[in-house]
């Protein structure tokens, strides 16, 4: 395994706790694993973007806050307060669902002009705020990938992600491998769901994909010391 994932591995995982029935105490201590660990980012929904940011004060901790979840079809003005809603409260980066539906009806133009306009709203509190583009690699098709890539491209999002973890299923080696390849450098690509294993983790790193999503980033993470320890 490369050293370089294995001593830096928190450091891309956003830690993620997107559930209905998250309580107070459930983001306290979510955020302190957060800090211990030093991961990316803490993922949840935007009534505790406030929570969230007062707890990870003075830390390099970002808050990510999900937008359009898990559907992504609402209206495009939904969409926006949403987006100004979570800056307005301290959120760092945003992770948004594209709209599925629409793409799958071939409707670029909508699709680009939906996500731009978030992108806008959002980055008008600061162009170091950071967009995700959730593309639900596993309900539009390996073959469409390419497609959702350049439309998150052209929308001016920071990243694209495989999965809202409602979907199908997560990551596959194959998606990534084709969302990074459509991206190149004009993107970044973020794995999410299904990475369950150290040699899952280190996959997706090295196919390309920068940051990793879900909830096993603690168990990966000391896997990944243990791997250290035992190399020497």
């Amino acid at each position: 395994m490369n050293r370089e994932f294995l001593e830096t591995m928190a450091s891309y995982f956003d830690h993620s706790l997107v559930k209905a029935d998250a309580t107070k105490e459930e983001v306290l201590k979510f955020c302190s694993e957060a800090k211990e660990y030093g991961f990316a980012s803490v993922v949840l929904s935007s009534s505790y973007c406030q929570l969230c940011k007062e707890a990870l004060a003075g830390t390099q901790v970002h808050v990510c806050c999900t937008m359009a979840y898990p559907l992504g079809a609402m209206t495009t003005a939904t969409k926006v307060f949403e987006a100004h809603e979570c800056a307005k409260y301290g959120a760092d980066e945003i992770d948004i669902v594209m709209h599925v539906g629409k793409f799958l009806d071939e409707d670029y133009s909508y699709v680009i002009a939906d996500l731009q306009a978030v992108v806008q709203a959002f980055k008008s509190y600061g162009e170091e705020k950071i967009v995700k583009v959730i593309i639900e690699t596993s309900i539009i098709g390996n073959d469409k990938i390419s497609k959702a890539v350049e439309c998150a491209i052209e929308a001016g999002a920071d990243f694209v992600k495989t999965s809202s973890g409602y979907a199908n299923y997560g990551s596959t080696v194959e998606d990534v491998t084709a969302m990074k390849k459509a991206a190149g450098d004009k993107i970044l690509v973020k794995a999410s769901g299904a990475i369950r294993t150290l040699e899952d983790a280190c996959t997706y790193l090295e196919i390309g994909a920068v940051r990793l999503g879900g909830t096993a980033g603690i168990a990966i993470t000391e896997a990944a010391k243990e791997q250290l320890a035992e190399e020497g």
